[in-house]
């Protein structure tokens, strides 16, 4: 097994122990028994707890744009768009364990600035790309062209979080059409 392949196993089990136990009570120890391993080989890895964090919600975050993109591919239009938004949903209990890690860094850093700063990079890179898509919607003539596409891409982000955090306290909050439903609500209001 390659060194980035067992380092991603570490990911996985740090993924499972924050989605069951919150990352304040997740632990290098705790990862390492998730893993079936020392701590030593956690640590072989990462150094430490931040470190591993940070790596785990960087690989959530490749993974949901990394959907969106192949979602994106081959579509035009308000369809393309949909798609796009849909891949970040937690529409599959898959998806609902990374929103698990996702709300659980969000929590973790509260007070901590620099951890507040690597959401923030992530959420101004999730509206560039949104934006993005609504900037080619208005240039298609496919929505309106007076709406504010910094505010309709942060919208879309909101109803996402909204979405997806709703679900990770109340996981039949939304079945998945529903969430779809709403989606495709707030898109219609563009046109």
């Amino acid at each position: 097994m390659s060194h980035g392949d067992r380092r991603m196993e570490v990911v996985q089990a740090a993924w499972r122990v924050i989605a069951r136990e919150g990352l304040d009570r997740t632990s290098m120890r705790a990862i390492a028994q998730e893993l079936g391993s020392s701590t030593g080989v956690v640590t072989h890895y990462f150094r430490n707890k931040e470190e591993l964090t940070l790596f785990a919600l960087e690989k959530v975050f490749e993974n949901t744009l990394e959907v969106m993109r192949s979602r994106g591919e081959g579509r035009q239009g308000i369809e393309r768009l949909e798609q796009m938004i849909f891949a970040a949903l937690p529409l599959e209990a898959t998806d609902q364990a990374d929103w698990k890690v996702w709300v659980a860094f969000l929590g973790y850093s509260i007070g901590r600035k620099h951890l507040v700063r690597e959401h923030q990079k992530r959420y101004e890179l999730l509206q560039q790309i949104i934006y993005q898509e609504l900037a080619n919607l208005q240039t298609a003539k496919l929505i309106r062209d007076n709406l504010d596409l910094t505010l309709e891409s942060n919208a879309l982000i909101s109803l996402v979080d909204g979405i997806g955090t709703g679900i990770v306290i109340c996981p039949q909050q939304f079945y998945p059409e529903q969430q779809k439903y709403l989606v495709r609500r707030h898109i219609q209001g563009l046109i």
